[in-house]
């Protein structure tokens, strides 16, 4: 077999078990030493693929793929520097627990150590912020090993610990058979199931013993399952205890109206009530109110609960690091109800914080906080929305609310960074169709090349343009002289004539309720950037205006 056929036959088997594993979408970039892998990804009738020019972009597209399905994504790109553009979707994907396959073509042994073009050394490229990294010999005529090998490497991205997984593939020149190719023999794929990790009898017992007095039940921004919400809220209920949840965890902007759900976590944990225990789950709160509430209760049984062997605990204050399954462990537990007066205080600090934050966006001038209680509060039910990092998803934990009808909310917590959001919201729509990203204008200028890829997805791009990081009038530095040249560092570009030339459509809204309505109204086509220019003064006083009202010292 001539080279060319035999880099052929070596990619399909390995893409090939990996689809039978259950793999389903790739993000491919063009290149030539990635040719045998790109070509056998587009011929297989069951792998649907995804061409992006941008390394970079590709990265974050799959993550959003993702995310969206809960299972892996697959990347390729040639050799070289092109790979190492994947570095900020892989240690996001690593911190956030996204499990992403990483399929690196390289040059052969021989073109290494010797001054060979566009050729480094790809080993372990990625260090710890991979699952596992596996060197694959150069193509050979014995594939009977490799199917079988792609099944286990799918489902190491899965469990126990999703995350990404990168294989380096040396490929020989010639890349590109010649005449039609056809599929080597399939070969059956070991079957991996994944079990749900149940707490012991004994762990129930010894858990249950401190959930006596006032509780609390904190979600952090990691998505929880259906199973999972359904289990807390029911646990809420029996034991009397008010859940804080940040946006992104599915239970803002899902739980029933009568549910114990806060509206305003942030602004209740500002006054740090004294709880005698807490459960946790979902990682560590985005907002540092809730990280501080709790900090203030160091000494109080505090119950940390994650499905794998990474826990949310920064400050070090839990008495219990729970490994189980966060449905399972729910249903366990017993404990005593805490007294009725203890739920009804909170809720009274709640219903405060919800006028307070209701008055502070009264007014129809452009405010982050008032565009994002509007737009979550009127979105059809299951809307996919994804928050950019920064200003964008603290406006929502601050002012957002919750509402019954359920909304798909999604951010890039896992590193908290603002690369790569408008790529990861175009992987959302990708698979989950006509999706919303809201972005401040830093967010979005990082990710213009992105914006290739809106033409063809359903993605409407709120944009809230504060002239630079308006998230640092509210922290420490705003009172450096030298705050508006290097943490501000507003940056000037026309989003108008940017849409025009990528071929989007195009609108600039004055007010709060035309920002919104001019998303409603693009929502179900997409293709569409709705610009907000906001004063920062005005938003800075607005949201003092809440913290004040609410007798709340402002904090990040």
């Amino acid at each position: 077999m001539d080279e060319a056929r035999l880099g052929f036959a070596w990619a399909w088997t390995l893409l090939d078990g990996l689809a039978r594993a259950g793999l389903r979408r790739v993000v491919a970039s063009p290149g030539s030493r990635s040719t045998p892998l790109t070509l056998a990804a587009l011929r297989h009738p069951d792998l649907a693929v995804q061409m992006i020019v941008d390394e970079r972009s590709a990265g974050f597209f799959a993550l959003g793929l993702a995310k969206a399905d809960h299972e892996p994504t697959a990347l390729i790109a040639t050799s070289g520097s092109a790979i190492a553009n994947w570095a900020p979707a892989v240690v996001e994907a690593d911190a956030a627990r996204v499990p992403l396959l990483l399929l690196s073509a390289d040059r052969p042994p021989e073109l290494h150590a010797c001054g060979a073009n566009q050729t480094m050394e790809q080993t372990a490229l990625f260090g710890v912020h991979v699952r596992a990294f596996h060197a694959l010999p150069p193509p050979d005529t014995r594939t009977d090993w490799l199917a079988d090998f792609a099944a286990r490497v799918f489902h190491a991205a899965r469990f126990p610990l999703p995350g990404p997984v990168h294989l380096n593939i040396p490929l020989r020149e010639p890349l590109t058979p010649a005449g039609p190719t056809s599929a080597p023999e399939t070969r059956p794929v070991p079957l991996v199931s994944k079990g749900r990790t149940a707490p012991d009898a004994a762990l129930i017992s010894s858990v249950d013993a401190r959930l006596t007095g006032k509780g609390v039940i904190v979600c952090g921004p990691e998505t929880l399952g259906e199973d999972a919400r359904a289990a807390i809220l029911d646990l809420s209920a029996r034991l009397n205890a008010p859940v804080f949840a940040d946006v992104l965890s599915g239970l803002r902007f899902s739980a029933p109206d009568d549910a114990a759900v806060l509206a305003h976590p942030d602004a209740v944990a500002r006054q740090k009530p004294a709880f005698d225990w807490a459960l946790r789950f979902g990682g560590t709160p985005v907002c540092r109110a809730t990280a501080e509430f709790l900090r203030a209760r160091k000494g109080a049984a505090q119950i940390v609960v994650s499905d794998c062997a990474r826990f949310g605990d920064p400050d070090r204050i839990a008495t219990h690091l729970v490994q189980a399954d966060v449905a399972l462990f729910c249903a366990g537990l017993r404990g005593r109800p805490a007294p009725a007066d203890w739920a009804r205080q909170l809720a009274r600090l709640d219903d405060a914080a919800a006028d307070a934050a209701e008055t502070a966006c009264a007014e129809d001038a452009p405010f982050e906080g008032a565009l994002l209680r509007r737009l979550l509060a009127g979105l059809p039910e299951n809307t996919p929305v994804f928050l950019a990092n920064s200003l964008t998803i603290r406006s929502a934990e601050w002012f957002a609310g919750r509402r019954a009808r359920a909304l798909k909310i999604f951010g890039n917590r896992g590193l908290s960074g603002i690369d790569g959001n408008l790529s990861t919201a175009l992987g959302l729509s990708a698979a989950l169709g006509p999706t919303v990203a809201v972005l401040g204008d830093l967010a979005f200028l990082h990710d213009l090349n992105a914006l290739a890829l809106m033409r063809a997805k359903k993605l409407t791009v709120l944009l809230l343009d504060n002239r630079g990081g308006g998230i640092f009038d509210h922290l420490a530095q705003a009172a450096l002289p030298e705050f508006e040249a290097a943490w501000i560092a507003a940056q000037v570009y026309d989003p108008a004539a940017l849409a025009k030339a990528f071929g989007l459509r195009y609108s600039a809204a004055e007010t709060n309720a035309e920002a919104v309505a001019a998303v409603l109204e693009n929502l179900a086509e997409g293709r569409a950037i709705v610009h907000v220019a906001i004063d920062r003064a005005h938003s800075l006083a607005r949201a003092r205006k809440f913290f004040a009202s609410s007798q709340l010292e402002t904090c990040s």
